[in-house]
């Protein structure tokens, strides 16, 4: 091959490099709603509130922020923060839980003109937290509990201005937060059944949003 012939080999396999590597830095923050299932905490809401139906699953409000950082031509590593949160209220008890999910990620990235398409996911150490308030008696009581989660996404990113873009993203997750517990040790129970209740959870979701590319 000639010194022509790879210039022109060198350039093809450069430009796509160079096309990423320009926007190295992405920043997102975005709102959603994940459907989900947290059958414990179901069955006791059922209990205390008439809430949640046992096994349906429900629907709470996302919040989320994150930044990556473009690596190995197409691939990015970030960090990602998201907030789940409800509530359920009936004549006696009035309770509200949420989850705080912040999670490692990695992600393939396909770029196009005007856009990129992401595939991946993340993994990280959640926790969830559930305050109990009985009006009548005067009382809260808290409850916490942590452990693994893993999400997987799909991500599509539409350019809107010179370097905003926005975001589509739909999710897949399974919390292992475990039992929830008091800080005086005591754990909280369903007294329908005697057991302790978990945070545990598998649901799915879609959240709309914004990223800026540095």
């Amino acid at each position: 091959m000639n010194k022509y012939g790879k210039c022109v080999v060198l350039t093809i396999m450069v430009l796509p490099v160079c096309s990423l590597h320009a926007q190295s830095f992405s920043a997102t923050a975005g709102v959603g709603l994940e459907y989900y299932d947290a059958p414990s905490i179901s069955r006791y809401l059922a209990g205390t509130t008439g809430g949640v139906t046992p096994g349906a699953f429900t629907t709470s409000i996302q919040l989320g922020a994150g930044i990556e950082y473009i690596i190995f031509t197409d691939w990015a590593v970030g960090i990602e923060y998201a907030y789940l949160t409800n509530q359920s209220s009936g004549n006696v008890y009035q309770i509200s839980y949420s989850y705080s999910l912040p999670s490692i990620t990695l992600r393939k990235i396909l770029a196009g003109d005007n856009y990129y398409l992401r595939f991946g996911g993340g993994i990280g150490y959640h926790s969830s937290s559930l305050s109990e308030n009985i009006p009548t008696l005067g009382t809260t009581t808290d409850y916490s509990s942590s452990g693994l989660g893993l999400k997987f996404d799909a991500a599509a990113d539409t350019k809107l201005g010179e370097n905003f873009y926005a975001r589509l993203d739909v999710d897949a997750r399974v919390e292992f937060t475990g039992n929830l517990k008091a800080k005086s040790g005591d754990y909280l129970i369903n007294h329908n059944d005697q057991r302790q209740v978990n945070s545990n959870l598998s649901g799915a979701g879609i959240t709309f949003g914004l990223v800026y590319y540095f």
